[in-house]
């Protein structure tokens, strides 16, 4: 695998999933301790960076308090969004607000020169709400190697995204994490080997030319 035709996506290393008093850290904290997953995206970001990898990071765009950009009733309000707009954090009511340390990228992974942040996400899958599909062709990226959060949620539907764009799909295993291990084994073993490859971090460095 050729470091220039390869990028890490990283999807939401946010402090509303990931940090102590956000939104939804409750939820994934002991899948989070139990698999290492922060401790091995540092070591995976390091390599990568190392050997010339480009790295995107894809956080969730905040929204206002009360999300305003949404219509109440409306067809978002039925799914995560519905339920987000009410989750309890210790900065206030509701994921992602603007202003606050949710949408924050965890200090832990700062992104660092060289990495490109990739704005706008609002959706489930990355490619369909910001420009990460033209950042990656711009760059004459081959290999599109996805990390981060949730496993089976946003990191799922954004791989098989990958893979219907023509992209080599590989997932990182040890470097995502979602709310039960249940949920991570059944993306791993079921759903990631139809569209890619699953590795850990440690194979995928080892890896590439």
């Amino acid at each position: 695998m050729k470091a220039e035709r390869t990028a890490i996506i990283l999807i939401e290393p946010q402090n509303d999933f990931l940090t102590e008093g956000g939104t939804m850290y409750a939820f994934i904290k002991d899948q989070l301790k139990e698999r290492n997953v922060i401790a091995n995206l540092q070591e995976l970001l390091k390599g990568a960076r190392e050997k010339g990898v480009k790295i995107f990071y894809v956080p969730f765009h905040s929204f206002e308090e009360g999300f305003p950009e949404l219509k109440k009733g409306g067809p978002a309000y039925e799914g995560l969004r519905g339920l987000e707009i009410d989750m309890k954090a210790d900065w206030g009511t509701g994921a992602w607000l603007r202003g606050t340390p949710g949408p924050e990228i965890i200090k832990e992974l700062t992104p660092q020169k060289g990495d490109i942040i990739v704005e706008g996400k609002k959706t489930l899958d990355a490619f369909h709400s910001t420009a990460i599909d033209y950042l990656l062709r711009a760059n004459e990226i081959e290999y599109a190697v996805f990390a981060g959060f949730h496993t089976n949620w946003c990191v799922e539907s954004s791989a098989r995204s990958a893979y219907d764009k023509g992209y080599r799909v590989v997932v990182v295993g040890d470097c995502t994490a979602t709310d039960t291990e249940r949920e991570q084994r059944y993306a791993e073993e079921v759903i990631f080997p139809k569209i890619g490859k699953v590795m850990n971090h440690q194979e995928f460095l080892d890896t590439l030319e």
